[in-house]
């Protein structure tokens, strides 16, 4: 999931400083911490060699030139993960009411679903199986 606008870009900024002193992270790496001063830390820590401290000193100052703490881009994180959490919880409950009033659409419409699945994946397997024509076998076909 991605993360609010404002927190992206400041997230963004933060990361720009860090390949700017480092420049040895990709982007893979930068998102695997987006937005996680903690695992930032030490995926600097892990490139580079330094010490915690200093590497903390760094984004800390990084974070300040973006304009926000770095606990409150951790914070901002974790309150959209909490919020995405809550949405999907509000989905479950509602599915599971729906299944509850209408229990027997619900299972016709489970088995349908398999059933579609399953005659896809079956087609696509046989027709990996189906041997190439070649020369000798294409006319007779």
């Amino acid at each position: 999931m991605a993360m609010g606008q404002k927190t992206k870009g400041d997230w963004n900024q933060v990361a720009g400083a860090v390949k700017e002193k480092f420049g040895e992270f990709t982007d893979d790496e930068m998102r695997q911490a987006e937005g996680n001063s903690q695992k930032l830390i030490g995926l600097i820590q892990k490139k580079s060699g330094q010490a915690w401290e200093q590497i903390e000193a760094f984004v800390q100052d990084a974070c300040e030139k973006a304009g926000v703490p770095c606990s409150s881009l951790s914070q901002a994180t974790s309150e959209y993960v909490e919020s995405a959490g809550e949405a999907i919880q509000r989905g479950y409950e509602q599915t599971t009411q729906v299944i509850a009033k209408r229990p027997a659409e619900s299972v016709v419409a489970a088995l349908a679903i398999g059933l579609i699945g399953g005659v896809m994946i079956g087609i696509s397997i046989a027709e990996a199986r189906r041997p190439d024509p070649s020369w000798r076998n294409g006319w007779r076909s």
